[in-house]
């Protein structure tokens, strides 16, 4: 019995030096310095730490990855909800964006136009510190993370567009980062990917993906993972 209750208090001690390690690695000062973002940005060019069957349609598409501060300093990034109305992902978790339009000037003219059509966010509001690498998943168009700063964001001041969004909503990188939130599915196709789950919030397939390398490349020193792959076998 006494065994048992020590180990259990040194389990919550353990739980509650990590999480007191973790809130105080994520300031917003911190996370926000150009320092550590140019990192974070050019970590993300290089080749994407999932492992997947790419493949290409000609087909480009730009979305944002807002990373948000709010009024008590928490740094979050902000999501989407697709709208039920929509033929293909529906109600599925993503990040504002959309395909690439001829009149479009760059990537990052590409995701703010979305993001504005989306949930009503103006462009000014909007820091964009850089692009990240061009990713293709096994279907549909090729996709660019444009990486941008909200300062002082609540989600009280958009205009969602109900035709393409259901809710927009953020969750705080302390809970992406943390392992209680954190899963992988595998896929037929040969490949696992990152999900996380935050509440009734499962955040998978390109938008994991997006999520896992930018906390990759942001904060190392924290959020160090390796996605698993289980190869077939047969059973006896």
């Amino acid at each position: 019995m006494l065994y048992h209750c020590a180990k259990l208090c040194r389990t919550v001690q353990c739980r509650y030096w990590h999480q007191t390690r973790v809130a105080s690695k994520l300031s917003a000062a911190e996370i926000l310095s150009a320092e550590r973002f140019n990192k974070c940005i050019e970590c993300t060019r290089v080749s994407p730490a999932i492992s997947m069957q790419w493949g290409k349609t000609g087909v480009e598409a730009a979305v944002l990855v807002p990373v948000c501060t709010d009024e008590k300093g928490e740094v979050s990034l902000l999501y989407t909800r697709r709208s039920g109305k929509l033929s293909r992902h529906v109600r599925q978790v993503s990040f504002p964006g959309g395909i690439k339009d001829p009149t479009d000037a760059s990537y990052e003219d590409c995701a703010l136009r979305e993001t504005e059509e989306e949930i009503g966010l103006p462009r000014s509001r909007v820091k964009i510190c850089g692009i990240g690498k061009l990713l293709h998943p096994p279907r549909g168009a090729a996709i660019m993370p444009v990486f941008g700063i909200i300062e002082n964001f609540s989600t009280s001041e958009l205009t969602i567009n109900p035709d393409e969004v259901d809710e927009a909503f953020t969750l705080p990188l302390s809970k992406l980062s943390s392992e209680a939130h954190r899963y992988h599915t595998q896929f037929r196709d040969g490949y696992s990917a990152p999900v996380f789950l935050v509440g009734t919030n499962k955040v998978w397939g390109i938008t994991g993906v997006i999520t896992h390398n930018f906390l990759s490349c942001l904060l190392p020193d924290i959020y160090s993972r390796k996605i698993p792959y289980v190869k077939s076998y047969r059973t006896a």
